[in-house]
């Protein structure tokens, strides 16, 4: 009960505020709340709500919607509409010990390729990593359809990253802790480790000698593959990688003008070994790399790249062969950040957590999945926010958990008071921008906590149903002037304390008087 009273009392507090006097504040605390763009022309936002719960790996387009990978439950989540919809749209048994898990999705128009560990139950011993195929029908990942397995021996470097471009769908798995010639040793070795596979259509490996990474992508501009590659205790790698490509791996890490190491290299096909295009000397772990295309967002001579040990995001500028990076201070001329040496140049973003995936959705901005904060942010070119439409649909996280579906006719009548009503007025419009920012402190974790606790779940609904009840008087009458949403608010504002706290009260003082 203290915690329906509190929650109960930390709605009535934000809605009695005066909309413009709280709306002085809303920069503040929003901006507290979130991570940081270093490049004063872009913002960021919390683009879903809703945390995404049992730590988010990757992420892909579907049309406008996403589909996001729990790394430890198995199952791939829906958001459409910036709402993470509360159905499973795939459900699979996954290890989850050190590095396995739900690792890797991707999309290719309406097909859909999915990476995970595989368990008989979840959290079950491993049994392999395994890539499948699935139809996505809009509601669903149906038809599925094994294409690979590949060995999970050891519960670190199972890699995950995929990438789809050109009819052709690549997977990238680490050396698993295996040591032959995949990983450039002159010895039996292990196959389907250390490598870039071409999935779908199936074909011979793509490039061998990777330790461990966590991204793939593709220059859509000259259709070259990139990676990021993650060092041992030294060295973390960027690397543009050609067909059959050596990463060098575990003779070589990092930048090498060594032509007799290079030279020695046992040989593994037609495989050839090259330095990587920026180096780490102190290991970040990059994660997710991307390529801006949009000319929306103003960035497209740039590659984006997040890393899971800081939270950062860093921007890289091209070359005009798109084949490297070209920098101004004299520190990276060499292609790589020493230690003690200053990152100012490339560092783009601050405080995103444990990135795990960096992706361009189909607006053209850039989206950020941070495992350790369960959240899906988007940076987007200040003046774009400027010129965007009061965004539609989202919210109502309390409601949606309580009664189950975004569609559920209390949590409609809410988006209906809110987009029709409140949002067509100055004061109404400001108060809504105020309410918001104050209400998503705690109403994602409050959302968790419902569909965690059936019990608390119904309690959440017996206590906010005569509030929902009360706001559809808006319905009925006429807010299309500032008085008049201000006089009905207050007048709400005043029923409202009246049934959670004023008749309550008198009850117990009664109860008491009698006893």
């Amino acid at each position: 009960m203290k915690v329906l009273l509190f929650v109960c009392t930390i709605i009535l507090i934000g809605i009695i505020i005066i909309p413009y006097t709280f709306a002085d504040h809303t920069g503040n605390s929003e901006q507290s709340s979130l991570p940081e763009v270093l490049d004063e022309n872009y913002v960021v936002e919390q683009f879903v709500a809703e945390g995404i719960p049992n730590s988010p790996t990757t992420m892909t387009f579907v049309g406008d919607d996403i589909l996001v990978l729990q790394r430890y439950d198995g199952i791939v989540r829906l958001v459409r509409d910036r709402v993470l919809q509360p159905w499973p749209v795939l459900d699979v048994s996954v290890a989850k010990d050190g590095e396995r898990g739900m690792l890797g999705i991707t999309s290719d128009g309406s097909k859909v390729y999915v990476y995970f560990t595989a368990a008989d139950v979840d959290a079950g011993k491993a049994i392999e990593n395994r890539i499948y195929k699935y139809d996505w029908n809009g509601e669903k990942l149906v038809n599925p359809v094994l294409l690979k397995t590949l060995p999970s021996d050891n519960y670190f470097h199972n890699g995950g990253a995929m990438t789809s471009f050109g009819g052709q769908t690549y997977a990238v798995i680490g050396d698993n802790g295996n040591y032959g010639r995949l990983q450039n040793r002159d010895a039996d070795w292990k196959n389907d480790t250390s490598v870039i596979l071409r999935i779908d259509p199936p074909g011979p490996y793509y490039a061998m000698g990777i330790r461990n990474s966590f991204g793939i992508t593709v220059d859509p501009i000259t259709g070259n593959l990139w990676d990021t590659e993650n060092g041992d205790d030294s060295h973390d790698e960027i690397n543009m990688v050609p067909e059959n490509f050596n990463s060098g791996w575990i003779e070589i890490m990092g930048i090498t003008k060594n032509q007799t190491l290079i030279d020695s290299l046992p040989k593994y096909g037609d495989f050839v070994y090259s330095n990587p295009e920026f180096v780490w000397e102190k290991p970040v772990c990059p994660t997710g790399i991307v390529f801006s295309t949009s000319e929306k967002f103003a960035q497209t001579n740039r590659v984006f790249v997040g890393d899971c040990n800081n939270g950062n995001i860093y921007r890289f500028n091209l070359n005009e062969q798109r084949t490297g990076f070209i920098f101004n201070s004299p520190d990276l001329q060499d292609n790589i950040l020493n230690i003690n040496e200053s990152n100012k140049e490339i560092l783009f973003g601050t405080g995103f957590g444990a990135i795990t995936d960096v992706e361009e959705g189909p607006d053209g901005f850039l989206y950020i999945v941070s495992l350790s904060n369960g959240k899906i942010y988007r940076i987007i070119p200040k003046e774009v926010v400027q010129s965007m439409p009061e965004s539609k649909g989202g919210g109502c996280l309390i409601a949606t958990a309580a009664y189950g579906s975004e569609l559920a006719p209390q949590v409609q009548q809410l988006r209906e008071i809110r987009d029709n009503k409140l949002s067509q007025t100055e004061a109404g419009s400001s108060f809504m921008k105020s309410f918001n920012s104050f209400y998503y402190l705690f109403s994602p974790t409050i959302a968790d906590y419902e569909r965690e606790n059936p019990v608390f779940k119904e309690a959440v609904k017996i206590m906010i149903t005569p509030m929902i009840s009360s706001l559809s008087i808006l319905n009925h009458v006429n807010l299309d002037t500032e008085e008049s949403v201000l006089g009905y608010g207050i007048s709400l504002i005043l029923l409202n304390l009246g049934m959670y706290f004023v008749a309550p009260a008198i009850i117990i003082i009664s109860i008491r008087k009698k006893f």
